[in-house]
């Protein structure tokens, strides 16, 4: 299996550059099996998905492009070195801001595609690329335009965290506190707002006095009025939460990303913590994207691991956590590993029993 990538009706594999840039790279995943045309001139048939339309000559020319589910980037050069590339989709437009004077290189760009990268963030790559290897520096990668702003600075989150559980009630956060999970995460999408006062002032008092770091997802004013430890949002909520007020209670914020560009969001405001994933598939909860995968955490984890601690989340059980854990992330996110457990207890002790300060504490001196 593998990701082919044609550009101009003519296969990557024959251009030069390509070949230069996926030798430095080193080898394709065979995750995907799938064809991804990349057209510098007007194409002359509708698009696959993810078929990717660079420059076009005029806006005109790619609404039809793009009403058939194709993908238009087009650059424009300011002040003579920076670029800004926009990157539509039917509905949506993606602004990124990068420190290059040139236009896209449709070859970086599609080595990064047949990586198995989405185009968004193969081209959030591709403007990264130096030609050193996989490029590891986020002073190299382009700045959203539309990243949240926030004054405000956030607590740190700890290093090595490792068992994180996200719970759907506060009765979960007690059961896990007496446990002594080291970090829980409320999440219940369905209660009313009464409701959800009501649990978060009781997850809140639950773990009083145990080592548990309690974590209130969405409901950030509550978690602000009830004194939780810290609050998770999703990429869409931190356009609408306060995060000053977050900041200034003394709250720390985690924030769920999904692949580079939604890191380099999240890295606008400075959070304490980022969660990646999905890392493998997951019906606990509806994912914009395909599952990452353990060789797209890896890289994360070589980016963002300087400056966060990360917390790996989606569809971790028992059989997988070894992997994860050996990415180099601080911690791993279970819901249904300890939710759906026939013995809840014993499932998080050996779950807690995996993690790697527990299995280094067991190793003889």
């Amino acid at each position: 299996m593998s990701v082919r990538v044609w550009i101009d009706d003519r296969a990557a594999d024959e251009l030069e550059t390509y070949h230069a840039v996926l030798a430095d790279l080193g080898a394709i995943s065979d995750e995907s099996d799938r064809s991804i045309g990349v057209f510098t001139h007007s194409p002359e048939c509708l698009p696959d998905a993810d078929s990717v339309w660079i420059s076009p000559h005029d806006t005109a020319a790619g609404d039809p492009w793009l009403t058939a589910g194709g993908v238009i980037i087009e650059s424009k050069i300011t002040d003579g070195s920076y670029a800004e590339d926009w990157l539509r989709r039917r509905g949506s437009t993606v602004r990124v801001r990068s420190r290059s004077g040139s236009d896209l290189d449709p070859a970086v760009f599609a080595a990064f595609l047949a990586h198995d990268f989405p185009p968004l963030d193969a081209l959030m790559l591709a403007r990264a690329y130096r030609g050193r290897g996989w490029p590891d520096d986020l002073s190299d990668y382009p700045v959203p335009v539309d990243a949240p702003k926030c004054k405000a600075s956030f607590p740190e989150f700890p290093r090595n965290a490792g068992l994180y559980a996200v719970v759907p009630t506060a009765e979960w956060v007690r059961r896990l506190a007496d446990l002594n999970v080291p970090v829980v995460q409320l999440r219940d999408k369905l209660q009313d707002p009464d409701a959800a006062a009501r649990g978060i002032a009781v997850a809140v008092r639950a773990v009083e006095g145990k080592a548990t770091k309690l974590f209130i997802n969405d409901h950030w004013k509550l978690a602000i009025e009830h004194g939780a430890y810290g609050v998770h949002l999703g990429q869409e909520d931190i356009e609408t939460a306060d995060l000053n007020a977050i900041g200034n209670a003394g709250l720390r914020l985690g924030t769920s990303t999904h692949g580079y560009y939604e890191m380099l969001r999240a890295h606008a405001c400075r959070p304490s913590y980022m969660a990646l994933g999905a890392v493998y598939p997951t019906a606990t909860k509806r994912m914009p994207t395909c599952p990452q995968g353990l060789r797209r955490l890896k890289h994360y984890v070589r980016l963002m691991s300087p400056h966060y601690p990360l917390v790996a989340i989606g569809g971790i059980d028992r059989s997988r956590l070894e992997d994860v854990w050996a990415t180099g992330v601080d911690g791993a996110a279970v819901l249904r590993a300890i939710v759906d457990a026939a013995d809840y207890r014993a499932a998080a002790t050996e779950l807690l029993a995996q993690t790697p300060e527990a299995c280094l504490a067991g190793r003889p001196a």
